[in-house]
């Protein structure tokens, strides 16, 4: 069983991925999305940053870099379910949507899910605006729209 944390970049594209086994001992560690810069290699490696042990991401990343970053503990819900209750604009072709949804990638997906409430919020201040189905959310990929007011 291994734990998973998933630590998404507010100021960029990147989404990282490490996984704990039981004794708080680094498994695997993935970039799902982006690149690591120069800047970044330098922070994890060179200033001994990076989160061999899981202490580390709980006493250290956690509450002292939510300003940057997002984490989330555990394996997030992507199933198509998840998307489809969080948008709730539940309309249009439900089968076109989820075969969509199937095919993002995982940090898409999370790219997503995090997009919702911020899509929301811009929608509050146009009320004229109508919502987009959900296929054309994903297919038009809107989801990558920066959604300030």
């Amino acid at each position: 069983m291994l734990t998973s944390y998933t630590v998404k970049s507010k100021n960029s594209d990147n989404v990282w991925e490490f996984k704990y086994d039981l004794n708080g001992n680094l498994k695997a560690f993935k970039v799902l999305s982006g690149v690591l810069s120069n800047q970044q290699m330098i922070w994890f490696f060179r200033k001994g940053n990076f989160p061999v042990l899981e202490s580390v991401i709980k006493t250290i990343w956690i509450p002292n870099l939510k300003q940057n970053f997002e984490i989330t503990i555990g394996e997030p819900d992507l199933s198509f379910e998840a998307f489809w209750n969080s948008y709730g604009n539940k309309v249009g072709k439900r089968k076109e949507t989820e075969n969509k949804w199937t095919r993002l990638s995982k940090a898409e997906k999370l790219q997503v899910l995090s997009s919702i409430p911020k899509y929301n919020n811009y929608l509050k201040h146009y009320p004229k605006q109508q919502k987009q189905y959900p296929s054309t959310y994903l297919n038009q990929e809107a989801y990558k729209n920066d959604w300030k007011i």
